[in-house]
């Protein structure tokens, strides 16, 4: 099984998103071919070229609706056709609220909202009886040596991790969203559950690009499950909206 990780937003006073997101596409490795093909079939099909990246930045706004319907077909036929039309994809993600102040905590362990994460990821393959590759999104070499220190830290030197992280392959990967179909499906969900959250929080009226969000966010939540950790038995919820004070150290 392999996860792709990636964010819409970034926990911190000064980022412009009201709840940043970090989500995970969970894919069976036996399905990876037949997504490159969907991927690659739709690109063909509404583009004409196979090279379009899926970014949620560029398809999930006003103007999809309004004037690019290429964006929105796209948009549309990958989740109906990827994200919901092939057996076994799963998808979790943790929201948060943009902190007043700027989030604190011990730089050698990954923060709570990637611990959370891992757990939901953890969890899901364990009760698969697989084991998990986790892909981030590649920024540069110093960044990706981080999360991958950050990652180690985790597994190896916190109890949590050596007792309950069993079922995650220990090496991290890093990829490009330039490239990556996966990476790209994850930057399009947590696009879709962050914007989701802010529409919700501002209580918006319904227009055409509303209806059209909350319409993919039934679908892609649909695809994700609430789960058991293992050993403890803690109910770990697929989507879940984590407080502001786990931001900080405690």
């Amino acid at each position: 099984m392999l996860a792709f990780i990636d964010e819409s937003g970034f926990p911190h006073p000064n980022d412009d998103t009201e709840r940043p997101v970090l989500a995970a596409v969970c894919i069976p490795k036996e399905q990876i071919r037949n997504i490159l093909a969907r991927m690659y079939n739709i690109r063909q099909d509404v583009f004409g070229r196979d090279d379009y990246e899926l970014k949620a930045s560029n398809v999930l706004n006003k103007k999809s609706v309004s004037h690019f319907q290429q964006r929105k077909n796209f948009t549309d036929r990958v989740v109906d056709e990827v994200l919901c039309g092939i057996l076994g994809i799963k998808i979790f993600a943790i929201v948060m609220n943009r902190p007043e102040n700027v989030p604190t905590f011990n730089t050698i362990y990954f923060q709570n909202h990637y611990r959370f994460l891992l757990q939901r990821i953890n969890a899901y393959a364990h009760s698969q009886r697989k084991h998990c590759i986790v892909a981030f999104d590649s920024q540069d070499e110093g960044n990706d040596k981080i999360i991958s220190n950050r990652m180690k830290n985790y597994l190896f030197r916190s109890q949590e991790g050596r007792e309950s992280i069993t079922s995650i392959v220990e090496s991290a990967f890093f990829v490009s969203s330039k490239v990556e179909d996966g990476i790209q499906l994850a930057d399009l969900c947590a696009g879709v559950i962050r914007k989701y959250h802010e529409i919700n929080l501002s209580n918006s009226e319904q227009t055409p690009y509303i209806n059209w969000l909350e319409t993919l966010y039934i679908k892609i939540s649909g695809l994700s499950v609430n789960l058991n950790s293992p050993g403890t038995r803690q109910l770990l919820y697929g989507i879940y909206q984590m407080p502001e004070r786990m931001l900080f150290e405690e």
